[in-house]
C-alpha cells in the first residue's frame, strides 16, 4: 500500500476534499461484459482536486465536462502531466476490481441470484471506503468525500449508507459529474488506469509511485462476503 506525501498536502488544509468516480460497471464485470472496474479518488482542496480536469479540456467550449473516454490523446497527456505537476498538493488513490476477485468469495454464486442485497451498490461503498482509509482520510481534522451520482437518488443513498458504515468519520455527498471538476478528475484518473490495464498504455508512469495509494480491496471484499454470508444464513 503506497501512501502519498500526507504531511505536504494536509499541513495546509483545514479540511480535505476527496472526489470519486468509477470506470466500468460491477454488474457488467461479473457477467463478463467488461475486463476490469476501476475506482479512482482524488483528494486536496476543492480547487486543486479539480484543476487537471479543467486543464485537460481548456479553451474547448463545446465539451461540457472532462470524461476520459471522450478525450483525445493530447488531452489525456495534458491531464496526466497536470497530475504529475500537482503531486505535492493533491493525493491520488485507486482500486482495480476483477471478476476473479469477486469469484474468490465463498458465496460469490449469490451475486448471480436475486438476493436481498443490491451488492454492486454495497461493494461500491466498501471499495470507496477502503481507498479513503488507505489514503488516510480518517486522520484528517475534517474529511469530505463526494462521489459521482449513480442511476437514482435511492441508489446514491444506498452507496452513501454503505460507505458511511465502512468509514464513519468521513462526511459523504454525491452529485453529478458536470457540476464537479473534482469528480471529473477522478473519472479521468480511473479511466487512465483502466486503459493501462486493458490496452497496455502507460499513463500512470507520469506519477511517482509514492504519490499514489492503491487499494488492496481485501477489506471491501470481506465486508461484501459477510453481507452475502448473512443472507445465506437467513434469519
Amino acid at each position: 500500500m503506497l501512501l502519498c506525501n500526507p504531511v505536504t498536502v494536509r499541513s495546509r488544509l483545514s479540511s480535505m476534499h476527496y472526489f470519486g468516480d468509477v470506470s466500468g460497471h460491477l454488474r457488467n464485470l461479473l457477467h463478463g461484459d467488461c475486463e476490469v472496474c476501476v475506482f479512482g479518488v482524488v483528494g486536496g482542496d476543492n480547487v486543486s482536486a479539480g484543476r487537471c480536469a479543467k486543464r485537460a479540456v481548456r479553451r474547448i467550449d463545446d465539451i461540457p465536462e472532462a470524461k476520459w473516454n471522450d478525450l483525445t490523446s493530447t488531452q489525456k497527456r495534458r491531464f496526466f502531466d497536470c497530475l504529475a505537476d500537482q503531486q505535492d498538493t493533491v493525493e491520488y488513490g485507486y482500486s482495480v476490481i476483477t471478476k476473479g476477485q469477486l469469484h474468490s468469495m465463498d458465496n460469490y454464486h449469490l451475486l448471480y441470484q436475486d438476493v436481498d442485497l443490491t451488492w454492486d451498490l454495497a461493494f461500491t461503498g466498501y471499495v470507496y471506503g477502503e481507498i479513503l482509509f488507505e489514503m488516510g482520510a480518517t486522520e484528517e481534522r475534517r474529511a469530505l468525500f463526494t462521489f459521482d451520482r449513480v442511476a437514482s437518488k435511492k441508489q446514491c443513498e444506498k452507496v452513501k449508507t454503505h460507505l458511511s458504515d465502512f468509514i464513519p468519520d468521513v462526511k459523504v455527498y454525491y452529485e453529478g459529474s458536470r457540476q464537479s471538476n473534482g469528480i471529473q478528475s477522478a473519472d479521468c484518473l480511473a479511466g487512465g488506469i483502466a486503459e493501462d490495464t486493458k490496452a497496455g498504455t502507460d499513463w500512470m508512469s507520469e506519477l511517482e509511485t509514492d504519490a499514489v495509494t492503491k487499494g488492496m480491496n481485501s477489506a471491501a471484499l470481506a465486508h461484501l462476503e459477510k453481507s452475502l454470508s448473512d443472507i445465506s444464513a437467513g434469519p
